[in-house]
């Protein structure tokens, strides 16, 4: 038996390729097109950036075309409202290969992990404050009864008032996981809502649309990462493969059936190299390993 993760990949220049930018005044029209797709590969930069994009909603409207990945579909739909309602946001996007602190115009504190994204405007909307992530990302919400928070990851909407929790919503995973450690949330998709406590944790499988809502012990071990520290706790090999294809940006092919449900517990800190994980890995369960284009061939 042979076990491959697959991931799907977003080909950018496909997916931009299909997206129709109209306006009232044709004129604007190329204007318009160039900003998006200058958005997108920004999106999509390799370093560290925080750029702001100014645009002028009133003079065009930007009209979606459907896209094969939900993720992108979501992130297109916040887009428009963005263009829609404020002309300035910012993207920051983390390739550091450690945490990365974002201070947002309402004072809340977020901390960005490494190979993530985060967009929000540069002065939030009279009723919300709405973000967009890709990745993960721990939030300490300012508190505001009058403007909910809201973060849009992938389908899911995370809305809150004034709280601690953290959101992993990595394209490159099959779920999107949020972990609150004060305060409610409430997560929602487009058929069904959760609203969680402190000490739970919400898996949202993107493939079928199910929620699962469970208890976790210790919630701020969740949180290590935000001190450059990765804590696995009987943490399976796929999970782990998983984390480890997202931070480093490879692909793990799993040939040996006996590795399949073994666990493993321990930390690392989030800047070592793979090489040097693997290795402490083999120290309590004995396997082998080689590189080869790109993959990692567990055997």
């Amino acid at each position: 038996m042979r076990v491959e993760k697959q991931k799907e990949t977003i080909d950018l220049d496909k997916l931009i390729d299909n997206i129709t930018l109209q306006s009232p005044n044709p004129s604007k029209e190329h204007s318009a097109e160039n900003s998006f797709s200058r958005l997108m590969a920004r999106i999509q930069a390799d370093s560290n950036s925080i750029d702001i994009f100014r645009r002028k909603a009133s003079q065009y409207r930007v009209w979606l075309a459907a896209a094969t990945v939900a993720l992108l579909i979501a992130m297109s739909g916040w887009l428009y409202m963005m263009l829609d309602t404020d002309p300035s946001f910012i993207v920051t996007v983390n390739n550091s290969g450690i945490v990365q602190h974002v201070i947002l115009p309402d004072g809340s504190n977020i901390k960005l992990n490494n190979r993530s994204k985060l967009i929000y405007p540069e002065h939030f909307s009279k009723d919300s404050r709405e973000v967009f992530l890709e990745g993960e990302a721990y939030f300490d919400v300012a508190h505001d009864k009058r403007h909910p928070f809201i973060v849009r990851a992938g389908e899911l909407n995370i809305k809150v008032l004034g709280t601690k929790f953290t959101v992993n919503a990595s394209s490159q995973m099959p779920q999107i996981t949020a972990t609150l450690l004060e305060g409610s949330i409430d997560v929602a998709d487009k058929k069904k809502h959760m609203l969680m406590k402190p000490n739970q944790q919400l898996t949202y499988n993107v493939g079928s649309g199910k929620m699962l809502l469970t208890e976790v012990t210790n919630a701020s071990r969740e949180t290590r990462w935000t001190e450059n520290i990765w804590v696995l706790s009987n943490t399976p090999l796929l999970d782990i493969c998983q984390r480890l294809e997202q931070q480093f940006n490879v692909k793990f092919i799993i040939m040996n059936d006996e590795l399949i449900g073994k666990s493993f517990t321990g930390e690392f800190y989030t800047n070592e190299s793979l090489d040097s994980i693997l290795k402490t890995m083999q120290m309590s369960t004995p396997f082998k390993y080689e590189k080869k284009e790109g993959n990692i061939i567990i055997k």
